[in-house]
């Protein structure tokens, strides 16, 4: 049951990160390109797509699926499926006039553009992170060091 609750709160998390990210993206976008408002059937759309990315992302990075590629391996594998998910929704719900190339050259641009971001992103946080636990480890370390000469604080 841990486990379960433990899964669950992960995905709970990563859905709604990934929802949140989407509307302000697509608010954005909207704002400069469309009418300024947001249709309730969009953010069905969208709910729903950020569910099969969040159950893609649970897939690729939780270490519980895949768990020998390296970080890279799984960005780059898990962008064929999150492209061919947007764009199936894209085409599904006529997100843009479907026989207009243009429409369909942009979209790709801006899929990979945030994507790109977005990767760029989680590189930044996990090496900030990683100095953080690198930091504590050493401080832990020392202490104990400190400790094991018969030495106090």
């Amino acid at each position: 049951m841990g486990k379960f609750l433990k899964l669950v709160g992960e995905i709970k998390t990563w859905g709604c990160l990934s929802f949140t990210g989407a509307l302000c993206i697509y608010t954005l976008i909207d704002t400069f390109w469309g009418d300024g408002t947001i249709a309730c059937a969009t953010v069905y759309q969208l709910l729903a797509l950020c569910g099969i990315i969040t159950v893609l992302q649970y897939i690729f990075f939780s270490g519980q699926v895949l768990k020998k590629p390296s970080y890279y391996v799984r960005m780059a594998l898990f962008c064929v499926p999150a492209f061919v998910v947007c764009g199936a929704f894209a085409w599904a719900f006529g997100w843009f006039p479907m026989e207009n190339l243009g429409a369909w050259g942009l979209f790709v641009l801006i899929f990979f553009v945030i994507f790109a971001v977005f990767c760029l992103g989680f590189e930044i946080y996990f090496r900030i992170l990683g100095k953080k636990y690198d930091a504590a480890l050493g401080r832990i370390q020392q202490a104990g060091a400190r400790m094991g000469s018969g030495k106090a604080d």
